[in-house]
């Protein structure tokens, strides 16, 4: 099936079926789990064999403190979906720079902790032994490069080893109220640009050969969604994206650090990335 939406949520809503023999839904505290089972689940709703989670939050409109319990439940939430005993991590934002709604993945890695370059010896002197190797990177699109996103992710990973890759991009949603107020972790991968129609190179634990989690936040709907007309391929965004854009980003960002840095508290990571 052919969706338009990134996700998961509403490929099972959008299936107009209370059960689906291999999906199961569950939802508590405004977390809502979608684990696809199996090839039949797969087929239903048109997403990998996986676990997709989608938290709402606020909108990112009138967002002015993240420091509000979001950070906890987010990074959680990550933590159970990273590999155990995972020290070496890759941060990979997707998107382009200069199209605000595609904006997000390379405005989070803005606020993510790097810290691959610092020396063991260095980390010892700063009394941070635990601190976590991370490197970011934000991949660009192949219209600038030249180069998909898949292949350039690739070839960093064949370099530094991680033992996971985190991957952060902007979404697309059948439901306009769902535009900067979700969040959605999988740890399937991606597949870049699905949602609009536009499908790059997957970027998942079967191309790269080490597990990858998605982060996500819709910022864009379709037209044809909003009008019923199956054959309208324009999407819009609110007129607020900007704002949408880097409010989620540095939700993302800090929920990041907070997983994957948990000896240092949210205000100092903070402080070292905002």
């Amino acid at each position: 099936m052919e969706n338009r939406t990134d996700l998961a949520v509403e490929c099972y809503e959008e299936s107009k079926k209370t059960e689906i023999n291999g999906v199961k839904v569950t939802e508590e505290n405004g977390i809502t789990t979608v684990s696809v089972l199996n090839k039949n689940g797969e087929k239903a709703i048109g997403k990998p064999v996986g676990s997709y989670i989608t938290v709402d939050v606020p909108s990112f409109v009138n967002d002015t403190d993240i420091f509000d319990g979001r950070l906890k439940k987010i990074s959680a939430i990550l933590k159970n979906l990273l590999p155990a005993e995972c020290d070496n991590i890759l941060v990979a934002g997707l998107g382009n720079m200069e199209i605000t709604a595609d904006a997000l993945g390379p405005k989070t890695n803005s606020y993510v902790l790097a810290t691959r370059h610092i020396s063991k010896n260095l980390r010892k002197e700063m009394g941070f032994e635990n601190l976590k190797s991370v490197s970011t990177v934000r991949t660009g699109v192949l219209g600038e490069t030249g180069i998909e996103s898949a292949e350039i992710i690739k070839g960093i990973v064949n370099v530094i080893h991680p033992c996971c890759v985190i991957a952060v991009d902007a979404l697309a949603s059948s439901s306009a109220e769902r535009l900067g107020t979700t969040v959605q972790l999988s740890d399937t991968g991606i597949f870049p640009g699905s949602g609009v129609g536009n499908h790059r190179f997957e970027i998942s634990e079967k191309t790269l050969g080490v597990p990858v989690v998605s982060i996500g936040i819709p910022t864009v709907v379709s037209t044809g969604v909003i009008m019923g007309a199956e054959d309208n391929s324009m999407f819009v965004t609110p007129r607020e994206i900007d704002r949408v854009t880097e409010q989620g980003a540095k939700l993302i960002g800090m929920s990041i650090n907070v997983c994957l840095q948990p000896d240092i508290s949210e205000r100092d990571l903070y402080a070292l990335v905002g």
